[in-house]
Parts: C-alpha cells; sequence; structure tokens
C-alpha cells in the first residue's frame, strides 16, 4: 500500500528547510569575543563607563549638602583601579596542578578581597541613605546600571 505524496513532500520540505537554515548558520561570521560587547575594555572605556552611570546614580538620589561628603568617599572606594594582572589560560595548564590551584586560589582571593572593600563602601554610604533613596539606590545600583533587563 502506498503512502500518500502528501506526507511524502512535507518531510522533504521540512528536510530541506533545516538544510537551507543550517547552510544559513554556517555561513555566517562570527564575530571576534570583543566585537560582541564581551571582551575586555580598555581602561579609558572603563573609566568612562563608570562616570557616566555614577553621574546618573548622583543625579536621581538628589543628594543633600550633608550627604556630599559620603558620596565622594564612595565613589573613592569604587573607582575602578588596576586590576591584579590575570593569567593566560594556557599559562596556567602549563603549570603542575599544585601550583595552578594555588595560583587560582591566590586570584580568589585577591577577588574576594576586593569584593569585601566595594561591600564595605557600599554598606557606608547606604546608611547615609534616606529610605526613599535607598529605594532609587536598591533599583539603579546593580550590574551594567540597574536598567539591564530593559534593553
Amino acid at each position: 500500500m502506498k503512502k500518500p505524496i502528501g506526507k511524502d513532500f512535507e518531510k522533504l520540505w521540512v528536510l530541506i528547510m533545516a538544510l537551507a537554515m543550517l547552510a544559513i548558520i554556517v555561513a555566517l561570521p562570527i564575530p571576534a569575543h570583543a566585537e560582541c560587547g564581551h571582551g575586555h575594555w580598555d581602561k579609558a572605556r572603563q573609566a568612562e563607563v563608570f562616570d557616566q552611570r555614577m553621574k546618573t546614580l548622583h543625579d536621581v538620589l538628589k543628594l543633600s549638602d550633608s550627604q556630599e561628603g559620603a558620596w565622594h568617599d564612595f565613589i573613592g572606594n569604587l573607582k575602578p583601579g588596576e586590576r591584579p594582572l590575570r593569567m593566560e589560560r594556557s599559562e596556567l595548564s602549563k603549570l603542575p596542578t599544585p601550583e595552578r590551584l594555588d595560583r587560582m586560589l591566590s586570584m580568589m582571593k585577591e577577588r574576594l578581597q576586593n569584593m569585601e572593600s566595594h561591600t564595605q563602601a557600599v554598606k557606608s554610604f547606604y546608611a547615609q541613605l534616606t529610605a526613599q533613596q535607598q529605594k532609587i539606590f536598591d533599583e539603579k545600583f546593580r550590574p551594567y546600571g540597574g536598567d539591564h533587563e530593559k534593553r
């Protein structure tokens, strides 16, 4: 007994479309990591973005004159500085396992110290804010400026 031609044609059509989509995907150029927006920024660009985010935060908080000193302390503690040098993965992979783990642990400890300092700076400044300012701060002081999900 023969299958209806329509079913075979439908399967063939799906196969052709899948192959066409695969060909399009394969033909698309793959951008370099930095072109995707996930690469490491140069220090000038990083400082520029930080300054812009902090200016925006300062403006929306509408700080009083008595809060300005706490703001300047806060910014001084958060300002991006020199980051510890990272070992490239290829260099790390050449190390013997115990040395590689020690190096990774050392880098993690540095990051933890930076995070502890960052956290203390935020807590000190946050304590100087009014309840309304704290709500604004909670909304705006997030990775990527607080509006990342809305973009």
